[in-house]
């Protein structure tokens, strides 16, 4: 519980902003946990059946969607560390 106390404002405000990015494009991706399976079943469970993979584009956007989803709030988890001392000088000082 220590190391929870210890944060700044600016860990706290980066880890928001991670978290709240990457729940509002698992809404827009998966609306849902079982779209989520969904899309990580055709990603991965399409190689085996022909006629599931010949459908175009069906596994690969499944793929970016993942992609997507765990590349990009970490990203802007980063981006607002970095610049919101930047950008709100008095308040992440």
């Amino acid at each position: 519980m220590q190391w929870a106390a210890s944060g700044s404002k600016l860990t706290y405000a980066a880890i928001a902003t991670g978290l709240v990015i990457g729940l509002v494009l698992f809404k827009v991706f998966f609306k849902s946990v079982g779209g989520f399976f969904h899309s990580v079943g055709f990603s991965v469970g399409s190689g085996g059946d022909p006629a599931v993979a010949a459908q175009p584009g069906l596994s690969t956007s499944s793929r970016m969607k993942l992609f997507f989803v765990l590349a990009i709030p970490p990203a802007c988890a980063y981006a607002a560390y970095v610049f919101l001392p930047k950008w709100f000088p008095t308040v992440f000082q």
